[in-house]
């Protein structure tokens, strides 16, 4: 953005944030459609840009970010809550002067823990001031640095600075454009709204609650990995390959491919039977460029996998985790070994998988084995982003 379209746009904030509007009663009826937001309460209002609007009654976009002030989250892994994205940068006077807004609608709802604000900020300058800004203004909400290029603020249609979005419970996003003083006026219409049902694809991810182990009480460790894209060389690399090895520099062939990566123990019939089920999807799907892996717990015996991997017929790479060096935590409720707890993957849910669409991100985590046909099938529709 120009430094004149940034006087503008600062100029028509200031004048926009002196509009008071008369406080509007809502109260709808049980299964009446959503609330309007009002025009007025948008930047250029009902002339606001259209692919802004265009957002509205959609899933929310991805954010992809290379550094975080403050804990790294996603707005996958906050289903269930009402979610801010406030595009920003430290340059930007409007974003600015809007801060101790945003930090006490943060403070106002910390309690309840319904509310969570993200901070994307501008890839191109301005980040090295972002954690003095951070400290000077006490902000109380994540902060994150849009990925090289802006593929967030290009996801999210980012057209001036701050653009505020906010995603309502089912991860929906409500509102794109909106004048900071109007934000909390959209959370507070938001969190009215009930949290959806616990079988709808919004309570347990992008998919429906029965593609998952656990449905829509899915650990939250599963959850936050979705959206991400791992450096999937490093949480591989530990792997001891007790069949099938792969070759060196395999991971580095997975960007463009679809990736299945099915965690299990030699413990128990149910691992052999979901093993045996993955085993055939390989056979049917590799030809068509899916790349399939098995990797065992880190607490098994290395010749138990090797048993298992034989009665399987494995032709695919089939490995024994490696062990962590922390200790884990206690009553066993993470996989431990060190593949296994960078995707999030917790001991008590084995036999489980994680996907990885074509371009790299982690789609899908947690996945029933006979609930990854279809999502195999829909990613290989999809091209690479």
């Amino acid at each position: 953005m120009t430094l004149p379209a940034i006087v503008r746009l600062a100029a028509r904030a200031a004048v926009t944030l002196s509009i008071t509007l008369a406080p509007l009663a809502i109260s709808p009826p049980l299964h009446a459609a959503p609330p309007a937001i009002p025009d007025e309460w948008f930047f250029d209002g009902a002339n606001r840009p259209a692919v802004l609007k265009a957002l509205e009654g959609k899933p929310a976009p991805t954010l992809e970010s290379d550094a975080w002030i403050g804990a790294e989250t996603s707005v996958t892994a906050n289903k269930g809550k009402v979610v801010v994205v406030d595009f920003w940068a430290t340059w930007c006077g409007p974003c600015m002067a809007a801060i101790p807004e945003n930090v006490a609608l943060v403070e106002k709802h910390k309690a309840s823990g319904d509310l969570v604000f993200i901070g994307v900020h501008d890839s191109n300058a301005g980040w090295e001031s972002a954690d003095k800004v951070a400290k000077e203004k006490k902000i109380n909400y994540a902060l994150a640095k849009d990925k090289s290029g802006g593929p967030s603020a290009k996801a999210f249609n980012v057209q001036f600075w701050p653009t505020y979005v906010v995603i309502d419970r089912a991860g929906v996003v409500r509102a794109a454009g909106l004048i900071p003083n109007h934000v909390a006026d959209v959370v507070e219409m938001l969190l009215k709204e009930a949290a959806p049902e616990a079988g709808s694809a919004s309570a347990a991810g992008e998919f429906p609650a029965e593609t998952y182990i656990g449905g829509a009480k899915r650990p939250q460790a599963l959850r936050a990995v979705e959206g991400k894209e791992p450096a999937l060389a490093e949480k591989i690399a530990g792997v001891d390959w007790v069949a099938n090895a792969p070759a060196a520099g395999w991971t580095s062939s997975w960007k463009g491919s679809v990736v299945a990566l099915h965690f299990t123990t030699p413990l128990g019939a149910l691992s052999a039977r979901e093993l045996e089920r993955f085993a055939a999807l390989e056979k049917e799907f590799a030809a068509q460029g899916v790349v399939f892996a098995v990797i065992a717990d880190s607490r098994a015996e290395r010749k138990a996998v090797e048993q298992m991997a034989a009665a399987a017929k494995a032709t695919m790479p089939f490995g024994l985790d490696g062990q962590r060096k922390a200790p884990e935590p206690e009553g066993g409720m993470t996989a431990g070994g060190t593949t296994a707890s960078a995707y999030g993957v917790a001991r008590h849910l084995l036999p489980t998988t994680i996907i990885i669409d074509r371009s790299g991100k982690i789609r899908a985590a947690g996945v029933k084995t006979d609930k990854i046909k279809p999502l195999i099938e829909k990613f290989l529709a999809e091209e690479a982003r």
